[in-house]
């Protein structure tokens, strides 16, 4: 039986043979950056107050969080602390503010796409930017 780190290097290299690497390949002219990021994440240390809302608006769950990192396309969320509710079991949008530093103001809707309840964190992508001038 072949050890982990051998079926792992197996594993790669069969990905990297696949329709999907040539998908991608084809589309980008220098295959050496064809799986990066379309924008880079800026980190950050900004306190937020955010919102789970339910399908029809409602919020469900409030709390603090920190947002970790932002980019043109997403941000993520870290150290979220629920004031109420929790997180909930169907399908649920975000909404945060920043409450402080330079980019006081700005509120973010957006879908979550991956969350980790264990480690208390949110990836989202925007579906809008809003400033309150």
């Amino acid at each position: 039986m072949a050890s982990k780190t051998t079926s792992h290097r197996i594993l790669l290299d069969r990905i990297k043979d696949t329709r999907v690497r040539d998908e991608i390949v084809s589309r980008n002219n220098n295959p050496k950056i064809a799986c990066r990021r379309e924008f880079r994440r800026e980190p950050t240390n900004q306190r937020v107050h955010f919102a789970l809302h339910d399908a029809k608006g409602g919020r469900i769950a409030w709390g603090t969080a920190v947002l970790v990192d932002y980019s043109p396309n997403g941000a993520l969320l870290g150290h979220i602390m629920f004031e109420d509710g929790f997180w909930p079991d169907h399908e649920f949008t975000v909404s945060f503010k920043i409450t402080g530093g330079r980019y006081e103001g700005v509120y973010v809707y957006g879908e979550p796409l991956r969350f980790a309840t264990s480690r208390a964190n949110l990836a989202l992508r925007f579906d809008g930017l809003y400033v309150k001038l």
